[in-house]
């Protein structure tokens, strides 16, 4: 079901065509085609690289999200969070962009094509840490703004809220 998601943040400076969100990873800071190049391995392309790269992020993404919106609902089926994940894209798009650049910067960083000369170890942890940070501040809000229980992932449920523990204090 996520592989609707395949080409929803592109890659510009790769030929993309337009991305249906509107973003490009290359448009984030420090990402351009020549990283991507760079990353390449001997055995595929630039295309193959960014997709393999793109697989990567989409898998940590649902994974994240799934957690995210179990700590609001408990809903235990991966197929329920990813009909949630398709049917909010809109919504879940500048955190799928920020997870795709992380994912860049982590690929960057562990590839045996770049060595200390061609990246700055320091600069390249620096956004990716940014990129994460990013990512989980706009999850957490494009989450807390999904209405779950109006959605059609659930024709035969409801799913049911985490218990929420208040404390009512008597007034004196």
């Amino acid at each position: 079901m996520l592989d609707e998601l395949k080409g929803y943040i592109g890659l510009r400076s790769n030929g993309d065509t337009e991305a249906p969100s509107g973003l490009y990873v290359d448009a984030l800071p420090d990402i351009n085609l020549t990283i991507i190049e760079r990353i390449t391995t001997n055995e595929e392309d630039s295309c193959e690289t960014w997709s393999r790269i793109e697989k990567r992020a989409l898998l940590k993404f649902r994974t994240l999200f799934i957690r995210e919106v179990n700590k609001c609902h408990k809903i235990n089926a991966i197929d329920k969070c990813e009909c949630l994940i398709v049917n909010n894209k809109e919504v879940l798009a500048t955190a799928l962009w920020y997870i795709m650049g992380a994912e860049v910067m982590i690929t960057r960083k562990e590839s045996s094509r770049i060595n200390a000369a061609t990246i700055d170890r320091g600069k390249n942890d620096e956004l990716r840490a940014y990129f994460e940070d990013q990512f989980q501040k706009e999850l957490e809000v494009a989450v807390n703004s999904i209405d779950v229980h109006n959605s059609t992932c659930f024709p035969d449920e409801q799913p049911k809220p985490n218990a929420i523990v208040t404390i009512e204090t008597p007034i004196l």
